[in-house]
């Protein structure tokens, strides 16, 4: 038994869950990151857990800098790995709502502490809007709830 799964197993047993004793951890997060870790894929995920459900333009006007084509794109992305619905509520004009499925509202711990870490540690908007600035900066002792020094280097 390696430590990752030595560690996975002894997590379930502490908080009581119900996730499986074996787990490969590198394959589980390299699948998350397949399906949550793409541009755009959190924020509308977000928007959705804030706002939802909502309309195409609702959703495209709710977030900054996103393009037609992109939103749609990620939208089938999330319907395709059933983390959100597409419902047509008209057809002449076309009117569209997504919404989030049960799994789509599970993200939101996940959601909310990512929001959480970026505020705790000070991750800036880039002036593009396309995510934090490149940068390298010490934390500090002070600004980590762990109490250690970590440094954040940019992409």
């Amino acid at each position: 038994m390696n430590a990752d799964t030595r560690e996975s197993r002894v997590e379930s047993e502490r908080t009581g869950g119900d996730h499986p004793l074996f787990v490969d951890a590198e394959a589980t997060l390299l699948g998350m990151q397949a399906i949550v870790g793409r541009k755009w894929l959190p924020v509308i995920v977000y928007r959705l857990l804030a706002d939802g459900p909502l309309g195409f333009s609702a959703l495209k006007d709710g977030i900054d800098g996103v393009s037609s084509k992109m939103l749609a794109e990620s939208l089938d992305d999330l319907e395709t790995n059933g983390l959100v619905t597409r419902e047509v509520l008209t057809d002449k004009p076309v009117r569209v709502e997504y919404g989030l499925t049960a799994a789509g509202r599970d993200l939101e711990p996940l959601v909310t502490e990512m929001v959480r870490w970026g505020t705790v540690y000070h991750v800036p908007e880039r002036e593009d809007g396309d995510g934090p600035t490149p940068r390298k900066r010490d934390v500090g002792r002070d600004d980590s709830p762990t109490g250690r020094a970590i440094s954040l280097e940019g992409n």
